[in-house]
């Protein structure tokens, strides 16, 4: 049977292991901290946009055409004349062609619809101003994109 004093220089010989070992594994970990290189890490995924869409002859849905009137005059008997100008915003998302091209609609709530079209070339639209049509009194007069010819 082993004596007190050999219990206790196995128990200081444990805990002499134990310091060492813990002592190791720290300074591993330390080291590893210290030298190792910041590309040896998963580096972020990086995002790429997305190429823009080719330029092509936009559609009749990318297209909101509103209407600025900007005179009405009604005589006794109920006819108005309502003199007003179209605003046409483009919604889509391509760029435009290079070729001109024609939007074609028709502005509807007096009293028959009226026909109409600009011309867009570059960024620029030619729109007519201060067009002229007839309606009841009160009209609202809203536009339908009809086609774009290009």
């Amino acid at each position: 049977m082993p004596t007190p004093q050999k219990w206790n220089f196995i128990r200081k010989l444990l805990a002499a292991l134990a310091i060492v070992g813990m002592l190791a594994s720290g300074v591993g970990i330390a080291s590893v901290m210290i030298f190792s290189r910041p590309d040896q890490e998963q580096t972020a995924a990086t995002r790429t946009p997305p190429a823009p869409p080719p330029p092509s002859v936009p559609t009749v849905k990318e297209f909101l055409i509103g209407v600025q009137v900007t005179a009405t005059e009604c005589d006794p008997a109920g006819l108005c004349r309502y003199t007003y100008t179209i605003d046409p915003k483009y919604v889509g998302l391509h760029p435009f062609p290079e070729t001109p091209f024609t939007v074609e609609y028709e502005v509807v709530g007096g009293n028959q619809p009226q026909p109409g079209q600009f011309t867009v070339e570059g960024q620029q639209a030619q729109i007519l101003k201060d067009v002229v049509v007839e309606g009841p009194p009160g009209a609202v007069l809203k536009v339908n994109v009809l086609r774009v010819i290009g």
